[in-house]
């Protein structure tokens, strides 16, 4: 973890896991004076959208080589809002087309950085 004034590579998690453990902390003294029933073992259809979030995100891997960044990018930010964030088209195509330039220009023009290209090479 290093000393005090020069911090190691291990003070970053070391402390981002002390200040999860006090939230959870202060999550589960909150939670104590409530009077609830017991959760249902399964609740009721709160699994469907993580599924689909780490699906979304086993195809962007999978796709990523084959079709290359800039369109893979696209179309993964197109499904995730419309199928995880349900918002409109216009707002969908205009964040996602955006976002994946942003993204190129950072990575390819910035930090020179290469990306796969897919079908465009």
């Amino acid at each position: 973890m290093g000393k005090f004034r020069h911090p190691g590579p291990g003070f970053f998690p070391f402390g981002l896991a002390v200040i999860l453990a006090v939230l959870a902390l202060a999550l589960i003294l909150q939670s104590r004076g409530r009077e609830e029933g017991p959760a249902p073992f399964w609740p009721e259809r709160t699994w469907l959208r993580p599924l689909l979030g780490g699906v979304i995100f086993l195809l962007y891997a999978i796709s990523l080589g084959y079709l290359g960044f800039i369109l893979t990018t696209f179309f993964f930010l197109v499904v995730w809002m419309w199928v995880i964030e349900r918002i409109r088209w216009a707002t969908i195509i205009t964040i996602s087309t955006a976002v994946t330039a942003v993204l190129y220009f950072i990575f390819e023009y910035f930090l020179e950085v290469p990306l796969p290209t897919g079908l465009w090479s």
